[in-house]
């Protein structure tokens, strides 16, 4: 063994915080958090090898960046966010669904604290033999998640379902997943006027006005307009909502970081200023097919209703109407969509409780029926129902339109207040 060439690879503490740049304080810290693994700690002192000094220079500089408030850069300070990482490094490395994962991370979790890092010595160790995973697999692993955390923006955050800022909505339905990360107006989350516009990416000319309409109305009426953000009838709900200054929430199959698809990429900067984007995937997760309609049970679970604007037989909106029956939520079905050709999807959906309308103001007739909402006046402290406030509006409204008006998506009513 070439012990002159081995001495030169090992360093004590000192050397190793000489070698990195910072305090022997600031490094004890970094391996207690176990951002730094030594590799022998004895009562002579604790030594460290240069590759593993080297290999976590990045990942320092990373650290450091975050503590002075880095540009761009993500912190993991929080219990929540650590056990997030640890979260998604397990799924990444086990390639898990979330329903397959979750079980055996609470079972280990009654063992080991899960909300410290997962490759610091007091726990990595026992992920390694709990989980059958190489300890040096899982550590890269934790690299590898840790740099995608970190390209989160620093507003961006991430939510714990069961803490008091999980959405109740979605709290309430089987399909709330572990963690939302979010970018965006946060209080959108918490709103209880809320309907999801969902259809086909394919979409007729028809449709796209009869979306456009209804976002229209149904954001004139302080609804909080929600979809996927995908090509067709999502994307025309989103931007209809941006452009008449509604607030709009979009459910993404892919993490924060992505664009999907990218030619909808301006209009998701634009909620992310103006409304909120949430997802249920990590940054770290690898984007798959089933993750689209996966989202479709956390877009349900955010709305009180759900208007299948238009689709095929095996459009992903229906797996969406799928998940808002499991969950106890209205469907609505425009009346032309029944009348499309070769398809039977309407017919069971209605024979199921769906609503068939025949233009915006139905649905707020439906929403009304149903007391799905409860609005307050402005100039009373009482809540009253929509259909109370319907009742109203309408007799101003008939002043301004003929009887046989604002009973179809070309002339819809529109409630105003």
């Amino acid at each position: 063994m070439d012990y002159e060439k081995l001495s030169k690879q090992l360093y004590f503490s000192k050397e190793a915080a000489e070698f990195l740049g910072i305090t022997v304080q600031r490094l004890n810290k970094l391996v207690k958090e176990g951002k730094i693994r030594p590799l022998k700690k004895n009562s002579s002192g604790t030594i460290y090898h240069v590759d593993e000094l080297k290999r976590r220079q990045e990942e320092l500089s990373i650290f450091e960046g975050i503590g002075q408030g880095g540009k761009g850069m993500f912190c993991i300070d929080t219990k929540t966010k650590q056990e997030a990482l640890n979260y998604a490094t397990l799924m990444n490395v086990l390639s898990y669904t979330e329903h397959r994962l979750e079980p055996l991370f609470d079972e280990f979790n009654k063992l080991v604290r899960v909300d410290i890092p997962l490759i610091s010595d007091e726990v990595c160790g026992k992920y390694a033999e709990f989980f059958c995973i190489d300890e040096d697999v899982l550590m890269k692993a934790y690299d590898v998640a840790f740099r995608a955390f970190s390209e989160l923006r620093t507003t961006d955050e991430i939510i714990k379902r069961g803490s008091l800022d999980y959405p109740p909505l979605l709290a309430q339905t089987e399909q709330a997943p572990r963690f939302l990360y979010i970018r965006g107006k946060k209080s959108l989350l918490y709103e209880k006027r809320t309907v999801a516009l969902v259809g086909t990416r394919i979409a007729s000319e028809n449709a796209k006005t009869n979306t456009k309409r209804l976002a229209e109305a149904l954001g004139k009426n302080g609804i909080t307009i929600i979809s996927g953000l995908a090509k067709g009838i999502d994307v025309t709900a989103h931007e209809e909502a941006l452009r008449c200054g509604y607030n709009t929430i979009a459910v993404i199959g892919t993490n924060l970081n992505q664009y999907y698809p990218a030619e909808n990429k301006n209009v998701q900067l634009e909620i992310e200023k103006r409304g909120l984007v949430v997802s249920q995937f990590s940054p770290a997760n690898r984007t798959e097919r089933w993750f689209f309609p996966l989202r479709n049970g956390v877009m349900s679970g955010l709305s009180l209703a759900t208007v299948i604007m238009e689709a095929g037989e095996t459009s992903g909106a229906l797996k969406q109407a799928d998940f808002a029956f499991k969950q106890g939520r209205q469907i609505i079905i425009p009346e032309n969509v029944l009348s499309i050709p070769k398809i039977t999807w309407p017919q069971k959906y209605v024979k199921n409780g769906a609503a068939v309308v025949k233009s915006p103001m139905d649905v707020l007739k439906v929403l009304a029926d149903n007391n799905i909402f409860k609005m307050k006046k402005k100039t009373e402290t009482v809540q009253q129902t929509l259909a109370d406030y319907l009742e109203e509006t309408q007799k101003i409204m008939k002043k301004r339109l003929p009887d046989d008006e604002g009973t179809d998506w070309e002339q819809p009513m529109v409630i105003e207040g």
